[in-house]
């Protein structure tokens, strides 16, 4: 189950018009990420929850290239929450153990072992997590051995949540209807009635893309890294650390994505990301932007923005962070 129903709303303007679960993230739409790493990983069926802009994933779903996960669509008029989204498909997840994946985080996951360890134990959820360097921002969990114990609560090691999950089916009945969420509604209830929640270590990279600011920084680090990137993503320069879906010539960058966009001459792009459809005016320069739509006026100078306007149109500077 791909939970991609959210609204966004920490990165307004933009998800007025382009729901996160399309954003492009290295400049390949997030979905199509997730469910081509899904079918690599021997996953044949995936369900998608869909409230904020359905049309738009409707419209991408039917994009998809030959070999793709078969997909599901579940409306929700109402949105559900991140449990109440797997009650609305109990039908589609009853039938066996399901995986849960938070189309708006950024990771490579191991589902094989996050599969194995939960076939190895059966308890009812085995969560994929991280270290937690920011427990005042993301909720820590605490660990004793293999078990999680408890969520929200001080710990000597706290760990956060990457979005990735396994529940056995069992815990489908214990979601209450209406809009509901994992941690309050389900998890912390399991605990509470005994049940246990195993984990397991996530081992790589891991990034919540909740805000334009993680958004950049995870997109940083993925340059940094230097890959390996889908070949939809473009062609990588690995002295400037520039990811192109065009050529680079007459404008100058670094650690910067660069979709099918036009560059002015002269323009200067630093740490930022470029998406399809825009216009950068010659002589710009843009540092630590997200550059979601409309046009940039030549000579424009811009740093630590979203800058955003329906095509052709001269776009709006707005603050990284929402409470910026």
């Amino acid at each position: 189950m791909l939970l991609a129903a959210g609204r966004g709303t920490r990165f307004r303007p933009v998800t007025e018009a382009v729901p996160k679960a399309l954003f492009p993230f290295c400049n390949v739409p997030l979905l199509r990420t997730h469910l081509a790493r899904l079918g690599r990983a021997g996953f044949s069926e995936v369900g998608i929850n869909t409230h904020h802009l359905p049309d738009a994933i409707r419209a991408s779903v039917r994009e998809l290239p030959s070999g793709a996960p078969k997909t599901r669509l579940f409306h929700e008029p109402e949105i559900l929450g991140t449990a109440g989204a797997l009650r609305n498909a109990a039908d589609f997840l009853s039938t066996d153990d399901f995986l849960v994946v938070n189309v708006d985080a950024a990771l490579e996951p191991d589902f094989a072992g996050l599969m194995s360890r939960h076939r190895q134990t059966g308890r009812a959820v085995t969560l994929l997590v991280a270290e937690n360097k920011e427990p005042a921002r993301f909720t820590p969990l605490a660990a004793e051995g293999d078990r999680i114990v408890s969520f929200g609560r001080g710990s000597s090691w706290p760990l956060v949540y990457t979005g990735v999950s396994i529940l056995s089916r069992r815990v489908l009945s214990r979601i209450p209807a209406g809009e509901r969420s994992l941690v309050a509604d389900l998890w912390q209830p399991l605990l509470d009635a005994g049940e246990e929640i195993g984990w397991l270590l996530h081992d790589g990279p891991f990034s919540d893309l909740g805000t334009p600011r993680d958004f950049l920084r995870a997109t940083r680090q993925a340059l940094t890294r230097g890959g390996p990137f889908p070949s939809e993503s473009g062609a990588f320069d690995a002295p400037t650390r520039i990811l192109s879906r065009i050529p680079l010539r007459g404008f100058e960058g670094v650690s910067t994505v660069v979709g099918r966009a036009s560059i002015g001459s002269g323009a200067r792009l630093i740490e930022s990301v470029i998406w399809d459809g825009v216009e950068i005016g010659a002589g710009a320069y843009l540092q630590d932007c997200v550059v979601a739509g409309g046009r940039v006026p030549p000579g424009a100078i811009f740093r630590d923005s979203v800058l955003w306007a329906a095509p052709k149109e001269t776009a709006a500077a707005h603050p990284l962070s929402p409470d910026a």
